[in-house]
């Protein structure tokens, strides 16, 4: 068959022929025959081709369709091979219909989700509208095509939270810090898997995290709630940043003002009371509180220090313990070198140094921190008439007791370890040894003074 012509021979005119253009009106069921197709998709191209219509009548003119056909295919092929390229494809489109007795519209399409084991195609249905909102059918596909045209830029996703952290895990778990990525996966385990585990992570909002940490507000503490939002936020950042879903829903979530958990209350400790307490612990643990209040440090750090680590008077800060495990300190800003005054050196020296950890036990392992506090510490201080938090009011201790002296917050926050004080600080700001030894050797001489008061009164 040649398309470049239409010879009106080739099929029975209609009683419409115009002979002025020498073009005949085909039926339905010869144009179908021209075109090597069914009279089917004839019916459904209908907008496509040359049609007059007549009522119900439909025909097509021969020669706007010869001409709309030239050039396009080359003689003797059939049009079925150009279909592809003619019809939109469906899969891209979907369809429309309507359902239930108040005539609703339903959308019908498929598209491709990102699923954990790779790309997946999925079937969709959406409500459109009902009939009284779109009251054609026209109406209803340009809603449908609106929601496609919306949703098409963003990857559609089929992942659970609890798959998201198990890649989270993998991908991220060898960046962080041993005891930090500990801490981590423990408050998924115990709090946020249970709730989120199976919801879709596209599916999750700021609404559901917000009400998320309400709920948890009546039960734990602010502390565990921060950590909350902590793993949440990185999982779910990790997330957005792969491309798996739009934003992080996490960004910006506010903590509840009031929790029902446990509240640590932190004690600012006099030097009178500190010695009170040291004074009723057998060693290492006396030396070790004394030596916390003067130097301000963690006390995972504090029973991390070997022998090795002084030169001199001058202390290397540079590894904790956390668990049982020895870890590196908790930033690099973390690691740093404290002077002590001379006093403190000679009682910690006066603990032997047989062994490679300053602060041990009987085993000869670094200090339990929890088993000390609750066995020695504790006791010691309510004996005094003192109530503390933990070891950590020690070091509340130190800062308040250098603020209070006038000592420059940069210099505050280095003898710390902290990882910041402020931006200007930090960028125009520098510290080294000189810098601490005038503010230790104050606190340490006024500890040096109670402790020798003490011994005497005994």
């Amino acid at each position: 068959m040649n398309s470049t012509a239409l010879e009106p021979a080739q099929v029975q005119p209609s009683s419409s022929t115009n002979q002025a253009d020498q073009s005949v009106n085909l039926t339905t069921s010869q144009v179908a025959e021209y075109l090597g197709v069914s009279e089917s998709w004839v019916r459904r191209h209908i907008a496509e081709l040359p049609a007059i219509r007549v009522g119900r009548l439909i025909r097509f003119n021969s020669l706007l369709l010869s001409k709309q056909l030239q050039g396009t295919i080359s003689n003797g092929k059939s049009l079925k091979l150009e279909r592809a390229n003619m019809v939109p494809n469906s899969y891209q489109r979907g369809y429309v219909f309507t359902r239930g007795k108040s005539k609703v519209w339903y959308g019908m399409f498929r598209e491709d989700v990102r699923m954990a084991e790779g790309m997946e195609r999925r079937q969709r249905m959406v409500r459109l509208g009902a009939f009284s909102e779109l009251s054609t059918k026209n109406a209803a596909r340009n809603k449908l095509a609106e929601i496609l045209g919306s949703s098409s830029s963003t990857e559609k996703v089929e992942m659970s939270f609890l798959e998201l952290t198990d890649r989270w895990k993998t991908a991220e778990g060898p960046t962080l810090k041993t005891t930090t990525f500990s801490h981590y996966t423990n408050t998924l385990r115990a709090y946020v898997l249970p709730v989120f585990g199976n919801r879709r992570i596209a599916s999750i909002n700021r609404e559901d995290i917000q009400t998320f940490l309400a709920e948890k507000a009546k039960t734990y503490s602010t502390s565990t709630l921060r950590r909350m939002r902590a793993v949440l936020g990185l999982t779910l950042g990790w997330a957005n940043a792969c491309g798996w879903i739009p934003k992080n829903p996490c960004v910006k979530v506010k903590l509840p003002k009031n929790a029902g958990g446990r509240r640590v209350n932190r004690t600012v400790l006099q030097p009178t009371q500190i010695t009170a307490i040291a004074s009723r612990l057998e060693e290492p643990y006396a030396t070790l509180v004394l030596f916390l209040a003067a130097t301000g440090l963690r006390i995972g750090e504090a029973i991390a220090v070997k022998w090795t680590d002084f030169q001199g008077n001058v202390l290397q800060v540079s590894r904790r313990i956390c668990d049982g495990d020895v870890d590196a300190v908790k930033s690099l800003k973390s690691v740093r070198k404290l002077p002590l005054d001379a006093w403190l050196l000679e009682r910690i020296r006066g603990l032997g140094a047989d062994h490679e950890w300053v602060f041990r036990s009987e085993a000869g392992t670094p200090v339990n921190p929890g088993n000390a506090l609750k066995r020695y510490v504790r006791p010691a201080a309510e004996a005094v008439g003192v109530k503390i938090g933990g070891w950590h009011d020690f070091r509340h201790t130190l800062s308040t007791g250098l603020r209070r002296s006038g000592v420059h917050p940069k210099v505050v926050s280095d003898i710390l370890g902290h990882s910041r004080v402020s931006l200007a600080m930090d960028v125009y700001d520098r510290t080294d040894v000189s810098d601490f030894e005038l503010p230790l050797a104050v606190v340490a001489k006024g500890l040096l003074s109670s402790v020798i008061k003490s011994e005497a009164a005994a």
